[in-house]
């Protein structure tokens, strides 16, 4: 009996370290193979050394010296290394970790950014690769842009999760985020020109969405094209900076040009310090103040409260509006 017990034993231990070996040749090789793919698509693909190591009950993928590159739509990133870590029985389940210091470019600006903690949790479908849920931790996070404008975010939360909770939509993804003590970006401070107005930092931002977009998030969202925003419901966000606060809710349809339609309800507290802060910054003409002031405050007073004002903001025809009256071009909202 304890002969045939070791026997089992032995075959179990040989089976799984087959198991493992088998998984970590064709992770390393599927990762070089993406690689190449780029590569021969027109990317700067490159790492210098991709290795599996974690046996006998992990995953752990490695990519040294990584420099990818897409030439189409202007983004690359470079950093150190990169890390996925996973349970060689949940393969599928992925812990990303990035490095303390990496390097992003935009098509429009070059960003370095150095954290002391940024990684996040992936939960993935085992074809396709599509996002089913996710959640990041944000500590720490400095941006330095050669555009010549600096930020920091103290701590920070996102998550996402496909909905419904019973059969999933790829395409339908719950958002979460949150944040404290996000330093304003130095040079949104100096165009405001609201120093002596407000804090340089903001006390907190949440966010709470639901966004159906055009495509699930896979692989192919970033070797093709990013997925772009459909239909946006705003449950509730807010900000909160200095003695000024605002929340919004609503939701729209975004079409193929990124251009929403629909409507936004904004309550924004202490008005009278946010619209100080648009005088100061010109976006308000000076001229403008006196009457607007005139008008906001019988809004605040119909609406019950001398310091918050409920506005709003509806997306139609292309042009943003409050109310009937048109104040400017709709925002775009596309992913490049």
């Amino acid at each position: 009996m304890l002969r045939r017990m070791i026997v089992v034993v032995l075959v179990a231990a040989l089976a799984w370290g087959g198991y493992w070996a088998v998984g970590a040749w064709g992770l390393e090789k599927a990762v070089t193979f993406w690689l190449e793919d780029r590569r021969a698509e027109g990317w700067q693909a490159e790492a210098e050394r991709v290795v599996v190591r974690g046996f006998p009950n992990r995953f752990d993928l490695e990519l040294d010296e990584v420099r990818l590159a897409d030439p189409r739509t202007g983004w690359a990133w470079s950093a150190p290394f990169f890390q996925s870590l996973a349970l060689s029985y949940k393969p599928y389940h992925v812990i990303a970790v990035w490095p303390d210091r990496q390097s992003l470019q935009t098509p429009f600006e070059r960003l370095e950014i150095t954290s002391e903690r940024l990684r996040g949790s992936l939960m993935l479908t085992p074809t396709s690769l599509a996002l089913k849920r996710s959640s990041f931790e944000l500590d720490g996070i400095e941006l330095v842009s050669d555009a010549g404008w600096t930020s920091r975010l103290t701590k920070g939360r996102l998550a996402t999760r496909t909905l419904p909770e019973d059969f999933p939509d790829p395409a339908l993804h719950q958002i979460s985020f949150s944040a404290e003590a996000w330093q304003v970006p130095s040079k949104l401070l100096a165009e405001l020109n609201a120093a002596d107005l407000v804090p340089d930092t903001l006390d907190s931002v949440t966010a709470d969405l639901t966004i159906r977009f055009s495509a699930p998030w896979d692989r192919r969202a970033i070797e093709q094209a990013r997925p772009q925003p459909r239909h946006v419901e705003i449950k509730l966000a807010g900000a909160k900076w200095g003695q000024m606060e605002l929340k919004l809710a609503g939701n729209f349809e975004v079409n193929e040009a990124g251009v929403p339609e629909g409507s936004v309800l904004v309550k924004a507290t202490n008005w009278r310090e946010i619209l100080a802060v648009g005088v100061a910054s010109g976006v308000v003409p000076a001229d403008f103040e006196t009457p607007i002031t005139a008008a906001l405050e019988i809004a605040s007073q119909l609406a019950g409260s001398p310091k918050t004002l409920d506005i709003p903001l509806n997306f139609k025809n292309g042009q943003t509006r409050i109310g009937p009256a048109p104040i400017g071009p709709a925002p775009v909202i596309l992913l490049r």
